[in-house]
This record gives structure tokens, C-alpha cells and sequence, in this order.
């Protein structure tokens, strides 16, 4: 059944009266948001303006252009994304980078992304009341409309940044790129890559980026967003009066949508490289085209819900399936969306699928024959149960917490709406319709809906793979691939059969312990409790979100109680933690209960540290406290999983050593940490020295005394309900008055070691990392919040001059941190950067004069600068229960209290403060340097 046969069905089910309309186009409208001011000027452009008090007192701009690569022709390669560099590069009321240093000032953020077939630009986190800041980040949105200055010095110096971009794509990103030509044949989109051909960026002349400019970017082909704390109407007249004026180039040319057409035989795109760290297969069902005119129909809403039913259920039984022994299949996930991630005007089901290492030929057939299997048979009516309760689920979430939709989150769907004709309805109103659809839909319908993504028939089915070389091998070549499709293609399957097993996760429940004593922790607006087995609580309500409650427990010890452990398990004792069930229930259990009932725990093991941290939402907090109890006392060996997650490991770091990021990382933690080998990532060899009945005793021997735990919950918890709880399922749990050995796992090299090395690689880019590291200091909050200060200066610094005058990085990566450990506290001066090879020694000199400068040559200026971010995000964090769950367990933890005295430090922060920071740190001599230096791969 096609899918428009499928909208036809649904709207004889839904409504009483079986019309005979038989185009989208009749059908009901989709509801909208009436919160949405949308309004068109006389040159074209559209606004679009939606008032939202989440964030209190913030507000977002964007700009969205219906142009990216695919109107570029041969010799334009790239423009439209050295257009969205320039954006941040002058302009007529913002020369030179005065934009970023604008942006910087108000705490704001800033950035933009091109695709084939849109750009779009954006200022976010903006200060909604100061009147004169909105009319100024309207001015940007004006500029960048129409106002880009593209002088020649300044397109000559963003030709490098655009380099430096280019290098820092893996081999990966690459054959991914390269795909297209085989997933698009004679189309626009095959040829077109994006960021550009290095050829056409160094070549093209600034007068050609400018027709460019002028050809494509005025309003007829764009859109202004404006999302947040404002009165709609004040901004409408400010856009009428700043962009009214905007008028079109006499070359202006209205964009087209570029359709992807169909294709009769499954079309092949094979790539393979040593420097790929992990095999995937991707695989397209092209969906029937739906015009954005009709997508703004009731029986398009309808539609949407089937799409996300039938990937809940394909996902759910392809995780059963690739934890089977017999699986060849470590991964399988399906998703719609853009066709091959390109598009916006041909959706398509699209599968990535990771093989089991060396099953690589097994791992194509199998997926085969799953999706032959749905197309021909459809899902279960169990499987469509849990689909329909996770779906309710989520949408419930959404729905309870719709106070803290973020402006971002409304401007996506905004976007949506004027660049591919995206319903615009608010949750409100999804949540009405689809409360009274979903129960109604047959399975019958969605199986329908299932047959058309998920079939391996020829016509508009397409097939990407990504190889790893092994000596110059792969696990199957290009020309075998049809052969291995074809013949899985063929074989007869039965239909699926679920044996998912309904019964409760604890059999037994515990008898219940005492809460014997209580204080109040004023400073927090927060409660200690003290439990009978001497585990301590602290509650913390708030009403930041509606409907979430999240939780942590800390205890002191992490790996150091494994320190005699061999090496295998010192590396990997972190990611064994959690590859358990939980009483009744394996891991694949334990994915359903997260998705039907938005409740999960995960246990972590740290240097110094095992904790559990976890989260639900109000109507299912008992269901968290039984995985917190059995956390404890029940896990469950699942060695299936165990497998399935080893395999899937060793297959990622098999090739590692050809991997350009992955051994300048080891190198890096090599030599910082004096030679130790367990801070090292795993080889296939450590993988193979995991003794799974070893981590599960281990895990146990860490998880057995609750009284060395503090439970911190943190949300919109009733307390009358969760004490009972506490008591009935914490203050049940195991004690014992010993107290767990530590270790001191950290050991940093001192003194001044620099180490360099050269290795080969596809796409040469040079690596340095510096790392400083002071003698041990106080944990204490002025020296926390100089440290972030500090690292927004030195990026402020090195973005403007290492970047933007220099062109030696894409990005700087520099940081400041004061880093806490039970056994002492230090402050680091980190500095990581990419570069041309060539410019290898300059960017060197310069992060270190930028971090040597920092000592005595700080200003006022740049201070105020580097706080306006901290205190936007301070701000913010406040309003999120994540920021007080974490600052309660760093006080549980550490007896540091992060909230309190935020603002008298702040504005105590001077250039002095900050150099004393960079003093501290430098003058203890402790300074790491590890050089990668690039050569060119002989292919």
C-alpha cells in the first residue's frame, strides 16, 4: 500500500464519514500554534516570532536561507560554506570580527551550519531585556541578510580556517562524503560535498563569492526566527523597520527545491580505509515524496506517530537479536529521515547497521533477512504493545514538562515549517490528538506502514558501506556486495516470534528500614536524611521541570579498590559496570522499562569514585527505587550482552593503531600520567584478559556497604510519597561499619617533558596538546570560578589570534580546571590544537605566549568579557535540576558547596585574580607537551 493510500485509510478510520477525498490536499488542516506570529514583508522575506518565558528573560535569532551546496555550480564547490564563515567576518554595521566580539559581551552564543540545501545562522541566549540588544541582534540578522562586506583580506585569511576544517574530518567523515556520487547518480546532491573543494576555496576570486552572495542570499529566499522572553509585537515592528528596506540584487534568484528521484535497482556505495575505527552499513528505503503543502494536513500529523511506532518496534527486536549468540550484528537502528542524511526533499527510512569483526559478509545477509522478514510478516501484536506505551510515554514527558520547552527547541520546529513545510502544531495539541489516535490505530495500519520502510525490493532501496582494511583487505568488496544481497534476498523467512516474558523485576520485596534522623540543610533548600543502616539522603524538591526526578549516590573508592586488579581490568572496569540486569530483568528488559516507564539507573566506577545515578518522572518513582535496591543486592549476570558489548568494542579499537586521533590521544595520557598503562585505551588483547565473573564479584564488593553512600534526589518529588520509599528500599539495603581502602590512582608526570612524534595519515593535521599542571592547591570556589574564567579568556585569545589572524586552527581547544580527588586538587592549564602542518611551530609560540600573557596582561576589558558567558550559563544552570543534583553531590561528596557565594566571587574576579591563577599553575614547572607532526599516507 502506498503511503497517501495509507493517509486515505487513516482518515476513513478517524473520522465518521467515509468521503470519497482522495488528494492530501482535501483533507483537514493540521492544527498551529496560535503563539506564532508569522508574517511576510513586501521583499520577500518571512518572519516568524514566538513568545516563550523558557528561559525567563532570554531570547534566540536565527536566519534560515534556502540555499546551501546544491545551488553552487562545478566551479563554486564550497561557497555557500565559505559564505557562512564570512557571516562572522564583517559585515556593514559589524566590520571585521566585531560581531564575535559583540556576541561575546552579551554572554551570548553564536554559530552557524550549512547543508546541500539550506543554511542557516544564529544568535542564542540573548538578554530579552535590554530593548536596544534585541534592535542589535536584529541588526546582525539584517547584515547577514543582505550586509556581508566580503572584503578581499578577509576571505584570504578564512580560506585557511576553511583548510583547517577540512583536515580535521577522519577518514570516516570522508568515505561517507564520497558515497554520495553512488547514493545520488547524475544528481546535484552526488556532487556536491559541502565544505567545499580545497581546490575552488583557494581559487575562487572575492568577486565571485560576491556575485554568489548576491545571486542567492536576499529575503525572497529567507526566513528570520525570533523565539523567547519578548513582546511579539515590538519585535515585529523592529524587523518591519530593519529589514523592510532590504531590497534584491538585480542577479537575485529565487532558490528551487531539487528533487531526488526514484531508482529501479539498488544502488551500491562502497568505501574502505585503514584509518576507520568502525565498520558500519547504512541502508535506504526512499519514502514516497510528500509536498510541503500537503504535509499541512491532519492525516500528515497522523502519518508522523507510524513512523516513529515502527522503528520503536524495529529497534527493540533488532537489540533481541544482536544480543543472540548467533548474531552477526552488534548494532541495528532505524530512524526517518533526510534520504542518506543530504536532503530535505526525499525523506527515506534509513537503517546503520555496525557487524560483529570479521562477520562482515554474515552481518549484510542478516540484515537482509530481518528486513525481508518485516516486510513480509509485519510486527507482533506484543511488540506494537510496547511501541504504543513507549510512545505514550514520551509524548506524556513532553507534554507534562511543555513549561521548560527551550527557544531552540520551538525555533527547530519553526525552521522545519519554512524550509520542508513541517506542521507547526504545539504539544498541546499533539498531545490531544495523538492521546485519542494512538489507541485507535490497528496494528494492521502500522504493519502497512512497516512494509513500505523496511522491504528489501529493489526499486528506491539503496545500500552504503564502510570497511575497515586489514592488510590491504576487506570483509567483502564492492563487486561481491550484490551477490551477498541478492542471495539473502532470497531465502525464505519465517515470521518473527517474541518470548518477551511479563513479570515483575523484584520477586521479593525487602522489609523495610527506619529514617532515624533529619537536619536541614538551609544553604541548599535541601534535607539530610540519616537512614538505620547509616546511609544518608539528601532531598531537594523543586518545581524547575513538572514531571522529572533525578538522582545520584556517591561512595569513596572507584578503581583504587581494584588496584591490583590486571591491566585489562583497570582499564575497562568503568565500562563493565553496568553490563548486568537487575532482579528479574536482563539489559534488553531493562531498555523497555526506560522507554514504557522513563526510569533508568546506571552504576559508574571512577578513579576514585562508584556511584549510581538515575531519573523518572513522578508516577514511577517506586520503579526507580526497586532498580536502586536491586542495584545493590540483585544484579543479574547477562553474558549475552556481555558479548554482544565486547565484540562491539574490540571491533572499534581492532584498528586503532592506524587511527591518527586514537594514538595521539594515548600518547597524550601516556606521558601526562608518567608512563602509567592502565590510563591507556584498551587493546583487542585487554578485551580478550576480561574476566566477566571477576567485574561482577568486583561490582558487588563495591556496592555492599550503603552506609558509605549519600543518595541525593533532586526534582518533583511529593515527600510524603518518597520516605516511605527511602525507608522500605535504601534504608533496607546491606551495611557494615568498614570502610573501603583508597588508592591514590593518579600519577602525573613533573617536571617539563616534550615529546614528539611523526605519524602518516590520509589527510594531514598536526596535533599539540600542553598540558600545565600546578602543585596541589584548596578546593575552594574562587579558585573553581577564576579557573573557568581564566579558560574562557585564553579561548577568547586564541580563537582571535591563533584562528582568525593566524589561520593555523579550525578550533582551540584551550581549558582551565580545578580538577577535585579525594587525594589532593589541582589546577590545569590545558591547550589542544589541529593544525596545517606548516603551521605547526606558529601555533605553538603563540598558545604559549597567550598562556604566558596570561600572568600580568589581562585587562578590565577582557575580563568583562569572559564572564558575560559564565554568568549567562550560571544563570541558566540555576533553573535545572542536573545543576543542583550535581552541586549536592560534590558537597556529599567533597563538602564543597558550588552555589553558594556564586555572584560575591564573580564580581570579585579581576585581571589580578586570574593572573595569580595562571602564577599558580606555571611556576610549579609541571608542563606536558606531545607533538604529533603529519605525514603524507603513501595510498
Amino acid at each position: 500500500m502506498r503511503i497517501k493510500n495509507i493517509f486515505i485509510a487513516l482518515f476513513v478510520l478517524f473520522t465518521t464519514s467515509a468521503t470519497a477525498q482522495n488528494e492530501m490536499g482535501d483533507m483537514p488542516k493540521a492544527p498551529i500554534d496560535a503563539a506564532v506570529k508569522i508574517g511576510h514583508l513586501d521583499n520577500g522575506l518571512t518572519y516568524y516570532i514566538r513568545k516563550n518565558n523558557y528561559p525567563e528573560g532570554k531570547v534566540n535569532f536565527y536566519i534560515a536561507h534556502k540555499v546551501g551546496a546544491i545551488q553552487e555550480q562545478d566551479n563554486q564547490d564550497g561557497l555557500a560554506h565559505l559564505l557562512e564563515h564570512m557571516a562572522f567576518n564583517g559585515s556593514k554595521h559589524f566590520p571585521d570580527d566585531s560581531v564575535v566580539k559583540f556576541m561575546d559581551k552579551t554572554g551570548g552564543g553564536w554559530n552557524a551550519y550549512t547543508t546541500a540545501d539550506h543554511t542557516v545562522y544564529f544568535l542564542t541566549g540573548i538578554n530579552a531585556k535590554r530593548p536596544a540588544l534585541v534592535d542589535s541582534c536584529l541588526l546582525v540578522l539584517s547584515d547577514w541578510s543582505q550586509g556581508l562586506t566580503l572584503t578581499a583580506d578577509q576571505i584570504e585569511t578564512e580560506r585557511d580556517v576553511v583548510h583547517n576544517e577540512y583536515r580535521g574530518h577522519n577518514a570516516m567523515q570522508r568515505l561517507l562524503r564520497a558515497a554520495n556520487a553512488d547514493l545520488f547518480p547524475n544528481s546535484i546532491y552526488g556532487r556536491r560535498t559541502v565544505i567545499g573543494s580545497m581546490d575552488v576555496i583557494d581559487k575562487c576570486n572575492p568577486e565571485t563569492l560576491r556575485a554568489y552572495y548576491r545571486k542567492w542570499y536576499f529575503p525572497g529566499n529567507q526566513a528570520i526566527f525570533i523565539v523567547g522572553d519578548i513582546d511579539p509585537d515590538k519585535v515585529e515592528a523592529s524587523i518591519k523597520r530593519l529589514f523592510g528596506g532590504l531590497k534584491p540584487a538585480k542577479e537575485a534568484t529565487k532558490a528551487t527545491p531539487v528533487m531526488v528521484d526514484d531508482n529501479d535497482k539498488i544502488l551500491y556505495a562502497f568505501g574502505s580505509h585503514k584509518e576507520v575505527s568502525q565498520e558500519i552499513f547504512q541502508l535506504y528505503r526512499k519514502i514516497e515524496y510528500i509536498a510541503p503543502e500537503e504535509k499541512n494536513s491532519l492525516m500528515y500529523l497522523y502519518i508522523k506517530p507510524m513512523y516513529s511506532l515502527v522503528n520503536i518496534m524495529f529497534n527493540n527486536r533488532m537489540q533481541k537479536i544482536a544480543q543472540a549468540p548467533e548474531s552477526n550484528i552488534t548494532v541495528a537502528q532505524g530512524n526517518v529521515d533526510g534520504y542518506a542524511g543530504q536532503t530535505i526533499t526525499r525523506d527515506a527510512e534509513g537503517i546503520v547497521v555496525v557487524p560483529k569483526p570479521g562477520k562482515e559478509k554474515e552481518a549484510m545477509a542478516q540484515i537482509i533477512r530481518e528486513m525481508n522478514r518485516i516486510g513480509q510478516y509485519g510486527f507482533t501484536e506484543s511488540e506494537f504493545k510496547h511501541a504504543k506505551e513507549a510512545y505514550k510515554a514520551s509524548l506524556d514527558n513532553r507534554y507534562n514538562n511543555r513549561a521548560t520547552i527551550t527557544n531552540d527547541s520551538y525555533a527547530q520546529t519553526l525552521i522545519s515549517n519554512f524550509l520542508e513545510g513541517e506542521p507547526y502544531s504545539n504539544i498541546e495539541q499533539l498531545h490531544e490528538l495523538y492521546e485519542q489516535v494512538i489507541p485507535m490505530l490497528p496494528l494492521a495500519t502500522v504493519n502497512e506502514m512497516a512494509k513500505n520502510l523496511i522491504n528489501v525490493n529493489e526499486k528506491n532501496f539503496a545500500i552504503s558501506v564502510i570497511l575497515q582494511e586489514k592488510d590491504g583487505k576487506t570483509g567483502f568488496t564492492k563487486a561481491e556486495l550484490p551477490g551477498i544481497v541478492n542471495a539473502a534476498r532470497a531465502e525464505k523467512v519465517d515470521a518473527y516470534v517474541d518470548n518477551t516474558k511479563e513479570e515483575p523485576m523484584m520477586l521479593n520485596e525487602p522489609k523495610p528500614g527506619k529514617i532515624v534522623g533529619e537536619k536541614v540543610l538551609k544553604q541548599f533548600g535541601a534535607k539530610e536524611l540519616t537512614l538505620s543502616n547509616g546511609a544518608k539522603v539528601i532531598l531537594k524538591k523543586t518545581d524547575l521541570k513538572a514531571n522529572e526526578i533525578l538522582m545520584m549516590a556517591t561512595a569513596a573508592g572507584g578503581k583504587s579498590i581494584g588496584k591490583n586488579e590486571n591491566l585489562a581490568m583497570r582499564k575497562l572496569w568503568d565500562d563493565m559496570a553496568s553490563i548486568h540486569g537487575l532482579g528479574t530483568k536482563d539489559i534488553n528488559d531493562l531498555a523497555n522499562i526506560a522507554q514504557t516507564k522513563t526510569t533508568n539507573v546506571e552504576a559508574g566506577i571512577s578513579n576514585d569514585l562508584h556511584y549510581i545515578s538515575g531519573s523518572t518522572v513522578n508516577q514511577n518513582l517506586e520503579t526507580l527505587m526497586q532498580m536502586i535496591n536491586l542495584s545493590f543486592t540483585g544484579i543479574k549476570k547477562d553474558e549475552n550482552y556481555y558479548k554482544l558489548i565486547t565484540q562491539y568494542m574490540k571491533g572499534k579499537i581492532e584498528g586503532k593503531a592506524n587511527d591518527p586521533e586514537m594514538v595521539f590521544q594515548d600518547s597524550v595520557m601516556y606521558y601526562e600520567h608518567n608512563k602509567q598503562l592502565d590510563v591507556l585505551s584498551p587493546d583487542p588483547k585487554d578485551i580478550d584478559n576480561i574476566n566477566y565473573d571477576r567485574a561482577l564479584e568486583l561490582y558487588r564488593q563495591l556496592f555492599n556497604n550503603a552506609s558509605e553512600f549519600t543518595f541525593v534526589f533532586v526534582g518533583s518529588f511529593d515527600e510524603a510519597t518518597i520516605r516511605p520509599l527511602i525507608a522500605k528500599y535504601i534504608a533496607s539495603l546491606p551495611s557494615s561499619k568498614k570502610k573501603a581502602e583508597l588508592a591514590d590512582m593518579r600519577n602525573y608526570t613533573k617536571g617539563n617533558v616534550e615529546k614528539s612524534f611523526s605519524f602518516k595519515m590520509s589527510n594531514p593535521q598536526s596535533k599539540i596538546v600542553d598540558t600545565y599542571r600546578s602543585d596541589k592547591v584548596p578546593y575552594t570556589l574562587e579558585n573553581l570560578l577564576n579557573a573557568k574564567v581564566l579558560g574562557q579568556y585564553l579561548w577568547n585569545k586564541m580563537f582571535e589570534i591563533i584562528r582568525e589572524k593566524e589561520s593555523a586552527v579550525y578550533t582551540p581547544m584551550p581549558s582551565v580546571s580545578l580538577e577535585n580527588d579525594l587525594n589532593g586538587n589541582y589546577l590545569v592549564i590545558g591547550c589542544e590544537l589541529a593544525t596545517n602542518p606548516e603551521k605547526t611551530a606558529i601555533a605553538k609560540k603563540l598558545a604559549k605566549e597567550i598562556i604566558y600573557d596570561a600572568q600580568t596582561k589581562i585587562t578590565n576589558d577582557d575580563v568583562a568579557r569572559a564572564k558575560e558567558s559564565i554568568l549567562k550559563n550560571h544563570s541558566e544552570a540555576l533553573k535545572k535540576n542536573s545543576y543542583w543534583l550535581n552541586v549536592l553531590s560534590d558537597y556529599a561528596t567533597y563538602g564543597i558547596d558550588r552555589a553558594n557565594g556564586f555572584d560575591a566571587v564573580m564580581k570579585a574576579i579581576t585581571p589580578q585574580t586570574l593572573g595569580n591563577i595562571a602564577k599558580t599553575v606555571l611556576k610549579s614547572g609541571n608542563h606536558i607537551q606531545v607533538t604529533m607532526n603529519a605525514e603524507k599516507l603513501d595510498k
